[in-house]
């Protein structure tokens, strides 16, 4: 299994090491699933108590409004039946921090109060989770009723929570949609609901389709029409997920239903031995018997691999870091003097590269150790990045984004911009930052210090866009400058300034935060990461951290001494 439950109180411990606090995790949202009843978990909220003084009663509420079982029935105890009526309880839900409640008035049997707090996300009612920002501020009226507090009056419309019971109340599971290839999965984060992921509550939610961000990114063809048509059962081993309506008989369509479904699950924590039926049948012939992960290795979303070495350019030759010493690599690229940035497939079979010449950029594409021919020219170039295709790249020319395509048939490329216009009408600018995701289906970009995240998206024409964006840190201060992605969900980001000027942030919506930075020497500008090593170029040369979730490493060290002052790093598939 690719992640234990466990695996979020490891990150929120990472965070508490790296920066001394916790905020939200990947979390929270309205439960989504309505299909099946499930054991509500016990003490996950709490309830109104005869002794409760209003401040206490006000904080419960809050709590209570994280459980949307029952139109939000814990909630509802902290009402008077006029208040509980009038409530309307729908919409996003927002995850807050420092939650406060101020006393405006008070008598002995009224209070009117404010609660406060910081906005960090905002949870959709399919359980996708947006990182928010800003302040909000609930005026709620207590009255005494029968010797307790209860509260009346109008309550304001939508639901909020606190950070820490988003914490207790949720956890964080991956749906994953095949790519438009068909062959690889993309994950769909999601918050449901529970101490425990529910099989039932995952695979319908799976079955409803991928958030409308992916819209033209991923397939969803497979899911489209398909129904649950009883709860998914565990019994020792064995898992038992009962399909309906499943249309399609095409049996490329219907293992590739089944990678989904085992992949989400197998991501949940709910391992065995899978047995998919489709309309009281084995969904594919022959899987009578049930699948194991290992049946669908192909499709695994983040496969474990051997680590590729880092690559330097340095004195503007692209070099590969081979004990200490960063050794040239082969073909064009190891003689080619004028490099700035570099981008390389995860299978070292590919490389792009920016040069300099006569005062404007090239970028330069082919094979790792081969020829490589010009893709495009501008006054300005950003690093390019290899998503899965190791074929097809992107780069950012003069702010806007293109792709490139190399032609190994006849060593030749050609690229071509993509439409940025769903970008513009968010941020306008120039993009001085594009790094694509390992899997090829979302890209980070800077536009005018803030960071962005969209996917790319295919029309039916054929066109390529970036559609689905919206801004990923809005709760980051200052100018961003750099970003990198470490897994297809986590990235790393560099900003202008001497106080914490590395962060993490994650597609999951959950807060960001700042990694130690006591012994960097700012600016920070370059970054580069892998799934467990961050690197950076600071004013002594390439600097690296571990970010391993059991024991994240507390300061920088140096990379070694081929790596100094004006060293960006690379790292293969990033």
């Amino acid at each position: 299994m690719r992640r234990l439950v466990a695996a979020l109180s490891l990150l929120l411990t990472a965070a508490m090491v790296l920066t001394g606090c916790v905020d939200i995790p990947e979390s929270s949202s309205p439960q989504p699933i309505h299909a099946f009843d499930r054991k509500r978990p016990t003490n996950v909220v709490p309830s109104p108590r005869p002794d409760d003084d209003p401040e206490t009663m006000a904080r419960n509420f809050v709590k209570a409004m994280s459980d949307p079982t029952g139109g939000h029935r814990a909630a509802r105890k902290f009402l008077t039946p006029q208040a509980s009526q009038g409530w309307d309880d729908q919409g996003d839900m927002t995850v807050m921090r420092n939650v406060e409640i101020t006393i405006d008035e008070r008598t002995e049997n009224a209070v009117r109060l404010r609660i406060t707090g910081e906005r960090t996300g905002e949870l959709t009612s399919s359980g996708a989770l947006r990182s928010a920002a800003g302040s909000i501020v609930l005026a709620v009226s207590l009255a005494r009723i029968d010797g307790a507090w209860r509260i009346n009056g109008d309550v304001p419309s939508g639901t909020v929570t606190d950070a820490s019971q988003f914490l207790t109340a949720y956890r964080q599971v991956d749906l994953f949609y095949p790519d438009r290839t068909m062959t690889r999965l993309v994950a769909d984060p999601r918050w449901l609901f529970g101490a425990e992921p529910d099989p039932s509550a995952v695979v319908n939610r799976l079955l409803a389709g991928p958030d409308s961000m992916l819209e033209g990114a991923v397939a969803d063809g497979t899911v489209r029409g398909v129904s649950l048509l009883g709860p998914v059962t565990t019994t020792g081993n064995s898992i038992v997920v009962p399909l309906g309506d499943v249309s399609d008989a095409d049996a490329k369509s219907r293992t590739a239903l089944a990678a989904q479904i085992i992949w989400t699950l197998d991501d949940a924590g709910i391992s065995g031995t899978y047995r998919i039926m489709a309309d009281g049948a084995a969904l594919v012939a022959g899987r009578s018997e049930g699948w194991r992960s290992a049946d669908v290795s192909s499709f695994e979303p983040e496969p474990k691999r051997d680590q590729a070495p880092l690559h330097l350019v340095r004195d503007g030759v692209l070099t590969r870091l081979t004990g200490n010493r960063a050794v040239p690599v082969g073909g064009d690229f190891g003689g080619m003097r004028d490099i700035t940035a570099a981008g390389i497939s995860s299978d070292l079979s590919q490389a792009a590269v920016v040069v300099q010449r006569d005062g404007r950029s090239a970028l330069m594409v082919g094979p790792y150790d081969g020829r490589a021919v010009e893709a495009a020219d501008g006054a300005t170039m950003t690093k390019p990045s290899y998503g899965a295709a190791t074929d097809t790249g992107y780069v950012a020319v003069d702010g806007r984004p293109y792709q490139w395509i190399y032609d190994p048939a006849t060593g030749s490329a050609r690229s071509g911009p993509l439409d940025a216009s769903a970008v513009t009408a968010i941020a306008p600018g120039p993009i001085t930052a594009m790094q694509v995701s390992p899997d090829g289906v979302r890209v980070a970009l800077i536009v005018g210090g803030r960071v962005l995240m969209a996917v790319i998206s295919v029309n039916d024409r054929g066109v390529p866009s970036l559609t689905g964006v919206y801004e990923l840190t809005p709760d980051l201060v200052g100018e961003a400058v750099g970003v990198a992605w470490s897994t297809a969900e986590i990235l790393y980001i560099t900003r202008r300034g001497e106080d914490t000027p590395v962060w993490r942030a994650s597609i999951a919506g959950t807060q960001s935060y700042g990694l130690v930075s006591g012994n960097l020497k700012p600016p920070v500008v370059d970054i580069a990461a892998s799934g467990t090593t961050v690197y950076v170029g600071d004013n002594r040369g390439v600097q690296q951290i571990g970010t391993g979730q059991v024991r994240p490493d507390q300061y920088w060290t140096a990379v070694g001494p081929e790596a100094g002052h004006g060293t960006v790093p690379v790292v293969p598939g990033r």
